[in-house]
Protein backbone atom coordinates (compact mmCIF):
# COMPACT_ATOMS: atom_id res chain seq x y z
CA UNK A 1 0.00 0.00 0.00
CA UNK A 2 1.49 3.44 -0.82
CA UNK A 3 1.78 5.98 2.02
CA UNK A 4 0.03 9.15 2.34
CA UNK A 5 1.24 12.17 4.37
CA UNK A 6 -1.00 14.73 6.32
CA UNK A 7 0.67 17.94 7.69
CA UNK A 8 -1.26 20.87 9.72
CA UNK A 9 0.04 22.81 12.91
CA UNK A 10 -3.51 22.38 14.17
CA UNK A 11 -3.57 19.09 16.66
CA UNK A 12 -7.47 17.58 16.72
CA UNK A 13 -7.41 18.72 13.18
CA UNK A 14 -4.57 16.57 12.15
CA UNK A 15 -6.18 13.55 14.63
CA UNK A 16 -9.59 13.94 12.80
CA UNK A 17 -8.22 13.86 9.02
CA UNK A 18 -6.25 10.94 10.20
CA UNK A 19 -8.83 8.79 11.07
CA UNK A 20 -10.88 9.89 7.92
CA UNK A 21 -8.34 8.81 6.17
CA UNK A 22 -6.79 5.75 7.64
CA UNK A 23 -8.69 2.99 7.53
CA UNK A 24 -8.28 3.26 3.25
CA UNK A 25 -4.70 4.05 3.16
CA UNK A 26 -1.26 3.67 4.85
CA UNK A 27 -1.52 7.17 6.78
CA UNK A 28 1.22 9.14 8.39
CA UNK A 29 1.07 12.80 9.76
CA UNK A 30 3.52 15.76 10.85
CA UNK A 31 2.35 18.19 13.53
CA UNK A 32 3.78 21.52 11.10
CA UNK A 33 5.17 21.97 8.01
CA UNK A 34 8.64 21.82 9.62
CA UNK A 35 7.54 18.51 10.80
CA UNK A 36 6.67 17.68 7.50
CA UNK A 37 9.15 18.46 5.66
CA UNK A 38 11.37 16.14 7.99
CA UNK A 39 9.51 13.23 7.32
CA UNK A 40 9.40 14.08 3.89
CA UNK A 41 12.87 13.69 3.77
CA UNK A 42 13.82 11.16 5.85
CA UNK A 43 10.67 8.42 5.44
CA UNK A 44 9.26 9.53 1.61
CA UNK A 45 9.05 9.72 -1.00
CA UNK A 46 5.03 9.38 -0.26
CA UNK A 47 3.04 8.84 -2.95
CA UNK A 48 0.24 11.74 -1.42
CA UNK A 49 0.67 14.96 1.01
CA UNK A 50 -1.85 16.83 1.92
CA UNK A 51 -1.54 19.98 4.00
CA UNK A 52 -3.66 22.48 5.00
CA UNK A 53 -3.50 25.58 3.83
CA UNK A 54 -3.54 28.03 7.14
CA UNK A 55 -0.71 26.34 8.97
CA UNK A 56 0.91 28.54 11.86
CA UNK A 57 4.79 28.13 10.57
CA UNK A 58 4.12 28.02 7.04
CA UNK A 59 1.00 28.36 4.85
CA UNK A 60 0.11 25.08 2.97
CA UNK A 61 0.78 26.29 -0.50
CA UNK A 62 4.87 27.45 0.23
CA UNK A 63 4.96 24.00 1.91
CA UNK A 64 3.50 21.76 -1.18
CA UNK A 65 5.62 23.93 -2.94
CA UNK A 66 8.56 22.78 -1.10
CA UNK A 67 7.32 19.16 -1.38
CA UNK A 68 7.08 19.58 -5.39
CA UNK A 69 11.13 20.35 -5.47
CA UNK A 70 11.87 17.65 -2.78
CA UNK A 71 9.87 15.32 -4.79
CA UNK A 72 8.24 15.95 -7.67
CA UNK A 73 6.32 12.76 -8.31
CA UNK A 74 4.51 12.91 -5.09
CA UNK A 75 0.75 14.14 -5.45
CA UNK A 76 -0.10 17.16 -3.48
CA UNK A 77 -3.51 17.84 -2.39
CA UNK A 78 -4.35 21.04 -0.02
CA UNK A 79 -7.02 21.85 2.10
CA UNK A 80 -8.38 24.93 3.74
CA UNK A 81 -10.41 25.68 6.53
CA UNK A 82 -11.04 28.63 5.53
CA UNK A 83 -12.28 30.43 2.07
CA UNK A 84 -9.45 30.95 -0.40
CA UNK A 85 -9.22 33.80 -2.76
CA UNK A 86 -8.11 33.78 -6.53
CA UNK A 87 -4.67 34.75 -5.81
CA UNK A 88 -4.00 32.07 -3.30
CA UNK A 89 -5.76 29.45 -5.57
CA UNK A 90 -3.51 30.50 -8.36
CA UNK A 91 -1.21 30.44 -5.90
CA UNK A 92 -1.74 26.75 -5.58
CA UNK A 93 -2.13 25.63 -8.85
CA UNK A 94 1.02 27.38 -10.22
CA UNK A 95 3.49 27.52 -7.12
CA UNK A 96 3.08 24.26 -5.42
CA UNK A 97 1.16 22.39 -8.92
CA UNK A 98 -1.57 21.59 -6.37
CA UNK A 99 -3.42 18.39 -7.44
CA UNK A 100 -6.44 19.17 -5.62
CA UNK A 101 -7.81 22.06 -3.86
CA UNK A 102 -10.53 20.83 -1.34
CA UNK A 103 -12.64 22.38 2.03
CA UNK A 104 -11.44 21.03 4.96
CA UNK A 105 -14.99 20.57 6.03
CA UNK A 106 -15.67 18.71 2.71
CA UNK A 107 -17.62 14.64 2.69
CA UNK A 108 -15.28 11.90 3.26
CA UNK A 109 -15.93 10.26 0.43
CA UNK A 110 -14.79 13.67 -2.05
CA UNK A 111 -11.70 13.57 0.30
CA UNK A 112 -11.37 9.51 -0.55
CA UNK A 113 -11.48 9.69 -4.21
CA UNK A 114 -9.04 12.94 -4.20
CA UNK A 115 -6.56 11.01 -2.80
CA UNK A 116 -7.12 7.92 -4.77
CA UNK A 117 -6.72 9.44 -7.72
CA UNK A 118 -3.62 11.11 -6.50
CA UNK A 119 -2.35 8.19 -5.15
CA UNK A 120 -3.00 6.39 -8.53
CA UNK A 121 -1.19 9.44 -10.52
CA UNK A 122 1.90 8.84 -8.79
CA UNK A 123 1.91 4.78 -9.29
CA UNK A 124 1.65 5.60 -13.02
CA UNK A 125 4.32 8.77 -13.16
CA UNK A 126 6.82 6.08 -11.18
CA UNK A 127 5.83 3.28 -13.29
CA UNK A 128 6.94 5.38 -16.65
CA UNK A 129 9.89 7.21 -14.43
CA UNK A 130 11.51 3.43 -13.67
CA UNK A 131 10.75 2.24 -17.44
CA UNK A 132 12.57 5.74 -18.78
CA UNK A 133 15.39 4.38 -15.59
CA UNK A 134 15.73 0.85 -17.35
CA UNK A 135 15.68 2.20 -20.38
CA UNK A 136 18.94 4.48 -20.11
CA UNK A 137 20.46 1.88 -17.61
CA UNK A 138 20.37 -0.20 -21.22
CA UNK A 139 21.65 2.51 -23.50
CA UNK A 140 24.87 3.09 -20.94
CA UNK A 141 25.54 -0.72 -20.98
CA UNK A 142 25.13 -1.38 -24.85
CA UNK A 143 27.25 1.90 -25.25
CA UNK A 144 29.91 0.55 -22.62
CA UNK A 145 29.97 -2.58 -24.46
CA UNK A 146 30.65 -1.45 -27.83
CA UNK A 147 33.22 0.61 -26.86
CA UNK A 148 35.27 -1.99 -24.67
CA UNK A 149 35.16 -4.35 -27.24
CA UNK A 150 36.43 -1.70 -29.91
CA UNK A 151 39.11 -0.51 -27.21
CA UNK A 152 40.31 -3.88 -25.04
CA UNK A 153 42.58 -1.61 -23.19
CA UNK A 154 39.66 -0.21 -21.86
CA UNK A 155 37.95 -3.08 -20.49
CA UNK A 156 38.91 -3.26 -17.32
CA UNK A 157 38.43 0.69 -16.42
CA UNK A 158 35.52 0.79 -15.34
CA UNK A 159 33.27 -2.70 -15.15
CA UNK A 160 35.54 -4.09 -12.52
CA UNK A 161 34.22 -1.72 -10.36
CA UNK A 162 30.71 -1.50 -10.19
CA UNK A 163 30.38 -4.50 -7.88
CA UNK A 164 31.93 -1.93 -5.35
CA UNK A 165 29.92 1.00 -6.88
CA UNK A 166 26.80 -0.73 -6.09
CA UNK A 167 27.88 -1.81 -2.43
CA UNK A 168 28.99 1.95 -1.60
CA UNK A 169 25.72 3.32 -3.30
CA UNK A 170 23.57 1.11 -1.02
CA UNK A 171 25.51 1.65 1.87
CA UNK A 172 25.27 5.79 1.15
CA UNK A 173 21.76 5.16 0.54
CA UNK A 174 22.03 6.61 -2.85
CA UNK A 175 18.37 8.01 -3.72
CA UNK A 176 18.90 6.94 -7.35
CA UNK A 177 21.50 4.11 -7.71
CA UNK A 178 20.47 2.90 -11.28
CA UNK A 179 21.13 6.75 -12.52
CA UNK A 180 24.68 6.90 -10.75
CA UNK A 181 25.76 3.79 -12.59
CA UNK A 182 24.65 4.87 -15.57
CA UNK A 183 26.35 8.09 -15.24
CA UNK A 184 29.37 5.68 -14.25
CA UNK A 185 28.96 3.32 -17.56
CA UNK A 186 28.06 6.44 -20.01
CA UNK A 187 31.59 8.14 -19.36
CA UNK A 188 33.13 5.62 -21.06
CA UNK A 189 32.37 8.35 -24.11
CA UNK A 190 34.14 10.67 -22.25
CA UNK A 191 37.63 8.13 -21.54
CA UNK A 192 38.17 7.31 -25.47
CA UNK A 193 37.73 11.07 -26.11
CA UNK A 194 40.99 12.03 -23.73
CA UNK A 195 44.24 12.00 -25.83
CA UNK A 196 45.70 8.82 -26.82
CA UNK A 197 49.03 9.40 -24.52
CA UNK A 198 46.84 10.54 -21.48
CA UNK A 199 44.55 7.12 -21.66
CA UNK A 200 48.02 5.14 -22.09
CA UNK A 201 49.29 7.01 -18.88
CA UNK A 202 45.95 6.09 -17.06
CA UNK A 203 45.42 2.37 -18.09
CA UNK A 204 49.50 1.31 -17.27
CA UNK A 205 49.59 2.95 -13.67
CA UNK A 206 51.71 6.06 -15.09
CA UNK A 207 51.80 9.04 -13.10
CA UNK A 208 49.71 11.80 -14.79
CA UNK A 209 51.49 15.46 -15.24
CA UNK A 210 49.19 18.15 -14.52
CA UNK A 211 48.01 18.93 -17.84
CA UNK A 212 46.84 15.34 -18.27
CA UNK A 213 45.29 14.98 -14.55
CA UNK A 214 43.02 17.91 -15.99
CA UNK A 215 42.18 16.38 -19.08
CA UNK A 216 41.02 12.97 -17.15
CA UNK A 217 39.18 15.26 -14.59
CA UNK A 218 37.10 16.83 -17.48
CA UNK A 219 36.32 13.21 -19.06
CA UNK A 220 32.82 13.46 -17.66
CA UNK A 221 31.84 16.60 -19.59
CA UNK A 222 32.67 14.72 -23.24
CA UNK A 223 29.88 12.80 -22.39
CA UNK A 224 27.57 15.35 -20.92
CA UNK A 225 27.67 16.64 -24.91
CA UNK A 226 26.44 12.94 -26.12
CA UNK A 227 23.38 13.24 -23.81
CA UNK A 228 22.54 16.86 -23.61
CA UNK A 229 20.50 16.71 -26.65
CA UNK A 230 18.52 14.08 -25.20
CA UNK A 231 15.50 15.03 -23.01
CA UNK A 232 15.12 11.91 -21.17
CA UNK A 233 19.23 12.14 -20.19
CA UNK A 234 19.47 15.32 -18.38
CA UNK A 235 19.55 13.67 -15.21
CA UNK A 236 22.74 11.66 -16.45
CA UNK A 237 23.99 14.42 -18.03
CA UNK A 238 23.71 16.42 -14.36
CA UNK A 239 25.51 13.55 -12.31
CA UNK A 240 28.36 13.53 -15.27
CA UNK A 241 29.05 17.30 -15.01
CA UNK A 242 29.18 17.11 -10.72
CA UNK A 243 31.19 13.71 -11.74
CA UNK A 244 33.84 15.84 -13.09
CA UNK A 245 33.73 19.21 -10.93
CA UNK A 246 34.21 16.44 -8.28
CA UNK A 247 37.36 15.09 -9.83
CA UNK A 248 38.58 18.66 -10.50
CA UNK A 249 38.28 19.66 -7.04
CA UNK A 250 40.00 17.08 -5.66
CA UNK A 251 42.98 18.49 -8.30
CA UNK A 252 42.49 22.15 -6.32
CA UNK A 253 44.26 22.82 -2.78
CA UNK A 254 42.23 22.09 0.47
CA UNK A 255 39.61 24.59 1.57
CA UNK A 256 38.45 24.68 5.22
CA UNK A 257 35.27 26.77 4.10
CA UNK A 258 32.36 24.24 3.42
CA UNK A 259 30.59 26.91 1.50
CA UNK A 260 32.83 26.45 -1.35
CA UNK A 261 31.05 23.22 -2.29
CA UNK A 262 29.18 22.97 -4.72
CA UNK A 263 25.89 21.24 -5.11
CA UNK A 264 25.40 18.05 -7.36
CA UNK A 265 23.71 15.30 -7.42
CA UNK A 266 24.29 12.66 -4.55
CA UNK A 267 26.02 10.36 -6.97
CA UNK A 268 28.62 12.62 -7.95
CA UNK A 269 30.94 12.43 -4.85
CA UNK A 270 30.26 8.46 -5.10
CA UNK A 271 31.45 8.24 -8.51
CA UNK A 272 34.51 10.07 -8.46
CA UNK A 273 35.75 8.35 -5.57
CA UNK A 274 35.26 5.11 -7.61
CA UNK A 275 37.39 6.63 -10.16
CA UNK A 276 40.02 7.97 -7.46
CA UNK A 277 39.59 4.49 -6.17
CA UNK A 278 39.95 2.84 -9.19
CA UNK A 279 43.21 4.91 -10.51
CA UNK A 280 45.10 4.10 -7.20
CA UNK A 281 44.98 0.71 -7.95
CA UNK A 282 46.32 1.42 -11.39
CA UNK A 283 49.17 3.07 -9.35
CA UNK A 284 49.28 -0.36 -7.63
CA UNK A 285 49.14 2.14 -4.22
CA UNK A 286 47.84 -0.22 -0.79
CA UNK A 287 44.42 0.54 -0.11
CA UNK A 288 45.49 2.02 3.68
CA UNK A 289 47.96 4.47 1.81
CA UNK A 290 44.75 5.62 -0.69
CA UNK A 291 42.52 5.99 2.38
CA UNK A 292 45.32 8.02 4.45
CA UNK A 293 45.88 10.17 1.07
CA UNK A 294 41.86 11.08 1.08
CA UNK A 295 41.64 11.61 4.67
CA UNK A 296 44.49 14.29 4.62
CA UNK A 297 42.66 15.97 1.88
CA UNK A 298 39.29 16.04 3.46
CA UNK A 299 37.50 16.41 0.41
CA UNK A 300 35.67 13.34 0.92
CA UNK A 301 32.85 13.37 4.23
CA UNK A 302 34.40 10.53 6.39
CA UNK A 303 31.23 8.47 6.19
CA UNK A 304 31.69 8.13 2.14
CA UNK A 305 35.45 6.87 3.06
CA UNK A 306 34.61 4.39 5.94
CA UNK A 307 32.06 3.10 3.52
CA UNK A 308 34.26 2.51 1.16
CA UNK A 309 36.82 0.64 3.63
CA UNK A 310 33.94 -1.46 4.48
CA UNK A 311 32.29 -2.26 1.02
CA UNK A 312 36.11 -3.05 -0.10
CA UNK A 313 36.48 -5.44 3.20
CA UNK A 314 33.55 -6.76 1.87
CA UNK A 315 34.38 -7.57 -1.62
CA UNK A 316 37.16 -9.91 -0.57
CA UNK A 317 35.36 -13.11 -1.54
CA UNK A 318 35.69 -16.75 -1.71
CA UNK A 319 36.63 -17.66 -5.66
CA UNK A 320 34.03 -20.67 -7.46
CA UNK A 321 35.20 -22.40 -10.44
CA UNK A 322 32.57 -22.24 -13.18
CA UNK A 323 32.46 -23.63 -16.79
CA UNK A 324 31.95 -21.97 -20.04
CA UNK A 325 28.33 -23.67 -20.35
CA UNK A 326 27.38 -22.30 -16.67
CA UNK A 327 28.48 -18.91 -16.64
CA UNK A 328 25.67 -16.60 -16.27
CA UNK A 329 25.05 -12.48 -16.30
CA UNK A 330 25.90 -10.66 -13.61
CA UNK A 331 29.07 -13.21 -12.37
CA UNK A 332 31.79 -11.05 -11.04
CA UNK A 333 35.28 -12.66 -12.73
CA UNK A 334 37.73 -13.33 -9.05
CA UNK A 335 40.67 -14.00 -12.44
CA UNK A 336 41.19 -12.49 -15.51
CA UNK A 337 39.48 -14.85 -18.27
CA UNK A 338 42.57 -15.55 -20.38
CA UNK A 339 42.49 -17.65 -23.89
CA UNK A 340 43.74 -17.83 -27.77
CA UNK A 341 42.09 -16.49 -30.40
CA UNK A 342 43.69 -16.11 -34.34
CA UNK A 343 46.66 -17.53 -32.62
CA UNK A 344 47.12 -15.04 -30.14
CA UNK A 345 46.87 -15.38 -26.48
CA UNK A 346 44.86 -12.54 -24.87
CA UNK A 347 42.97 -11.58 -22.01
CA UNK A 348 39.02 -11.74 -22.85
CA UNK A 349 38.14 -10.38 -19.95
CA UNK A 350 39.85 -8.80 -16.70
CA UNK A 351 39.97 -9.39 -12.92
CA UNK A 352 36.63 -8.23 -11.39
CA UNK A 353 34.67 -7.74 -14.16
CA UNK A 354 30.58 -8.29 -14.26
CA UNK A 355 29.68 -10.82 -16.94
CA UNK A 356 27.05 -9.43 -19.48
CA UNK A 357 25.48 -11.54 -22.03
CA UNK A 358 27.60 -9.90 -24.97
CA UNK A 359 30.71 -11.34 -22.69
CA UNK A 360 29.71 -14.78 -22.40
CA UNK A 361 28.48 -14.86 -26.06
CA UNK A 362 32.24 -13.52 -27.10
CA UNK A 363 34.07 -16.29 -24.54
CA UNK A 364 31.86 -18.94 -25.78
CA UNK A 365 32.59 -18.18 -29.11
CA UNK A 366 36.32 -17.35 -29.21
CA UNK A 367 36.18 -21.23 -27.14
CA UNK A 368 34.42 -22.63 -30.36
CA UNK A 369 36.98 -20.60 -32.50
CA UNK A 370 40.33 -20.95 -30.36
CA UNK A 371 40.42 -21.47 -26.67
CA UNK A 372 39.50 -20.56 -23.17
CA UNK A 373 41.38 -21.76 -20.27
CA UNK A 374 39.08 -23.19 -17.40
CA UNK A 375 37.21 -23.42 -15.20
CA UNK A 376 36.31 -19.61 -14.94
CA UNK A 377 36.86 -18.01 -11.74
CA UNK A 378 34.20 -16.34 -10.52
CA UNK A 379 33.79 -14.46 -7.26
CA UNK A 380 31.51 -15.66 -4.30
CA UNK A 381 29.55 -19.14 -4.64
CA UNK A 382 29.20 -18.48 -8.23
CA UNK A 383 25.76 -16.99 -8.22
CA UNK A 384 25.33 -14.10 -10.28
CA UNK A 385 24.04 -10.27 -9.33
CA UNK A 386 20.35 -9.92 -9.21
CA UNK A 387 19.78 -8.86 -12.82
CA UNK A 388 16.46 -7.69 -14.60
CA UNK A 389 15.45 -6.69 -18.26
CA UNK A 390 18.09 -4.33 -18.53
CA UNK A 391 20.90 -6.84 -18.74
CA UNK A 392 22.66 -6.16 -21.78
Amino acid sequence: MNTILVVDSDGKALTAAHRRLRRNFETHIALGARSGLQRLVEEGPYAAVIAEFSMADMDGIEFLARVRTVSPQTSRILLSRTSMGVADLLRAVNEAGAFHVLPASCDDQPLLDAVGKGVRQYEEMWTSSRDMRDTCALFAKAVHEIVCWLRADLRDLLSPMLPLLRGLCQRLNDPDPVLTETAFLTSIVGVIALPAQTLEAVVSGRELDDAQKLAFAGHPEHAVELLRHMPKMRDVAEVLRGYSNFLHLSLMPASDDATDMPDMPCGSPILALVMEYRMSLFENLPTAAFMGRKRERGLYASSMLLALEAQIAASDQAETPVGLEALQPGMVLARPVTGTRDGKSMVLAPEGYELSRTTILFIRQTARNGHVDEPVMVKGGGTPRNTDQTES
